[in-house]
């Protein structure tokens, strides 16, 4: 028996009891304080985003930002930038020699450019060639939460790494746009010595139809505990093709002289035709591109820029 503050005697049982509690009590403090810099830095980001969105009172929806809830959003990123950097280390890149700028554009929920890839882009927003890197742990964290970002409607963004970035509809998540982002054909690449995953594509952007021609290349690559999204239009573009053109004409030319059919009857309206024009020519061009001029220098410029991103 133990002997308490008084003299008497304290039960073995409730010594254990009270050492029990005691340590779960310490462990939870130690764990507290044992977060790791990507948990304090989605903390801080997430504190950040409820900060602005608590600024922003807009009178209606077409309204202006307000200068105050600008500054709140800027402030607040050059608040996070710092933590990347700690986070993602020294990054040298071939090419780029000023430091590199906090990937996120806004923090304000439901404007354009929020929930960009946490991470950090070289080049400015109108460069030729940019790249965003990130660590595994943020790539995969931002994943999880871009799982179902475009509703229900859409396929769930992939969680594995690999399968993500081989998906187009990651890049019009992870990058920063103001136009859709358009797979035109898969480039064989080859995967580095030592790294997780590697993919790469014929690209190009459009608010509208597709446009003729590929003129841009994504470069996904995984190594060295970094994901790094590269992107370049310093090669000559690929296209256009002949036949897949005229088969985006042929089946255009349908959709406009698309009607309601007289007897009632289904038939593919305006908008079907349309939407399957777009992928007719997107399903032609990978399947010829292979065989267009400039595609073979297309492949050595995305060789080119995937060597040079640092192995570690």
């Amino acid at each position: 028996m133990n002997r308490d503050a008084a003299g008497g005697d304290i039960p073995i049982m409730k010594t254990a009891i009270i050492a029990v509690v005691l340590g779960a009590a310490a462990l939870i403090a130690v764990r507290a304080e044992a977060a790791s810099p990507e948990e304090t830095y989605f903390a801080a980001r997430d504190a950040a985003i409820a900060k602005v969105k608590a600024a922003n009172k807009p009178v209606g929806p077409t309204d202006p930002v307000p200068q105050e809830v600008s500054d709140v959003d800027r402030q607040s990123l050059a608040a996070l930038e710092p933590q990347l950097r700690a986070i993602i280390g020294a990054v040298t890149i071939e090419g780029f020699g000023g430091p590199a700028k906090i990937n996120l554009d806004t923090l304000y929920d439901g404007y354009e450019g929020f929930g960009l890839l946490d991470g950090l882009v070289y080049g400015d927003v109108d460069a030729k060639t940019r790249v965003i890197v990130t660590t595994e742990s943020l790539f995969r964290h931002w994943l999880r939460e871009h799982e179902k970002w475009l509703g229900e409607q859409y396929a769930p963004l992939p969680q594995d790494a690999a399968a993500a970035v081989a998906t187009e509809g990651f890049y019009g998540q992870a990058v920063l746009t103001d136009a859709a982002i358009l797979r035109y054909a898969d480039l064989p690449v080859r995967k580095p010595a030592g790294a997780a995953f590697v993919y790469a594509m014929l690209a190009a952007r459009t608010q509208d139809d597709p446009p003729g021609k590929a003129d841009e290349i994504f470069v996904a690559l995984g190594q060295g505990g970094r994901v790094f999204i590269a992107s370049t239009r310093e090669f000559g573009a690929v296209g256009p093709i002949a036949a897949c053109d005229a088969i985006k004409q042929e089946l255009a030319r349908r959709a406009a002289a698309a009607t309601a059919p007289a007897d009632g009857k289904a038939g593919e309206t305006s908008d079907e035709l349309s939407g399957k024009s777009d992928a007719e020519f997107l399903r032609c061009f990978a399947e010829r591109a292979k065989n267009q001029k400039g595609f073979a220098a297309a492949l050595r410029a995305a060789e080119a820029l995937m060597a040079r991103l640092p192995a570690r």
